[in-house]
């Protein structure tokens, strides 16, 4: 049986500002996911099968985006088209919705030559670390549990929640201990990445305390403005888990969470492999630094503008 092609269309919202142009079209994956611009609104236009709607293979680039981005981009739609050849993915017609414009066009013109380089950058980071994601199975879960905590936003009961989630699907093996053994591992990793690690092994404890509250008793979130930093601190560790999975002596090993949870744990008692963990989380940073400028300013008329882009 044939399977049809099919061109399978979503909107973007959050990855590029509304009124910054792509003057052309953009892959995002060539042959599979194409994005264009049409006013203010962000398409992607993505191949599959009329059983593949393809959500699988552009969801992980608004993952990606989320760890380097302090936006938050959000997939919408999902109607589809069937096409007679790939010549034809991104030429057919779909649905669009209200417009909006929040942006000055004067302002959108100072942007415009950085969202070709956003995009190529997310698309690079996917490229060299979605096997990573696919080999992982718990990685995975975290980056999607993260993903909604940042949709959600963590001041909110669920985004709260859906963050900590993240944080216990990768520094949790077992049914006791939880609370230490997060706060422990997690904060040790922070501060090889420069980060205090007794503050963040106190707001850990404090952060899976409301956690568990949240949960089995149903209470609110505190107003605390100190609860931001469950987003750096999961944004930071999946970061971690991504640059250490991608090292092939570990790739080779069967039980990959086990043998890094318990190497994080040696590392904690040994200097020299403190050390060399530092070292090695150092290096990978380096992959996801954005080398283009996060915020833009600009006076128009008698108004000053300053926005922070992605």
């Amino acid at each position: 049986m044939i399977k049809k092609l099919y061109q399978w269309n979503y909107t973007i919202e959050g990855l590029i500002p509304e009124q910054v142009r792509l003057k052309r079209k953009f892959w995002l994956k060539k042959g599979e996911i194409l994005l264009k611009k049409k006013k203010t609104k962000l398409f992607a236009y993505v191949l599959g099968t009329e059983y593949d709607r393809g959500e699988q293979r552009i969801v992980p680039y608004m993952w990606m985006s989320c760890l380097i981005s302090s936006n938050t981009p959000e997939l919408s739609g999902g109607s589809g088209a069937s096409l007679k050849s790939l010549d034809e993915l991104g030429t057919m017609p779909m649905i669009v919705g209200k417009l909006s414009d929040s942006l000055p066009d004067a302002m959108a013109e100072v942007i415009q030559p950085y969202a070709p380089k956003f995009l190529r950058f997310i698309g690079k980071l996917h490229d060299k670390y979605i096997d990573v994601v696919n080999e992982n199975n718990f990685l995975a879960i975290a980056l999607d549990y993260f993903y909604d905590a940042e949709k959600k936003f963590v001041y909110s009961n669920e985004g709260f929640i859906s963050a900590m989630i993240s944080m216990e699907a990768l520094f949790n093996e077992g049914d006791s201990d939880i609370k230490y053994k997060l706060s422990h591992r997690a904060a040790f990793l922070l501060g090889l990445t420069g980060l205090n690690s007794f503050e963040a092994f106190e707001n850990l404890k404090v952060f899976y305390n409301a956690r568990s509250k949240l949960v089995h008793g149903g209470v609110k979130l505190n107003d605390d403005t100190d609860t931001y930093l469950v987003s750096r601190y999961t944004k930071r560790a999946l970061v971690i888990f991504m640059i250490l999975l991608k090292n092939n002596e570990r790739r080779s090993k069967k039980d990959r969470k086990r043998n890094i949870l318990q190497e994080i744990d040696y590392a904690m008692l040994d200097e020299d492999r403190s050390k060399s963990l530092k070292n090695e989380i150092t290096k990978g940073l380096e992959d996801f630094k954005l080398k283009i400028p996060r915020t833009f300013e600009r006076n128009i008329g008698s108004e000053y503008y300053r926005v922070t882009v992605w």
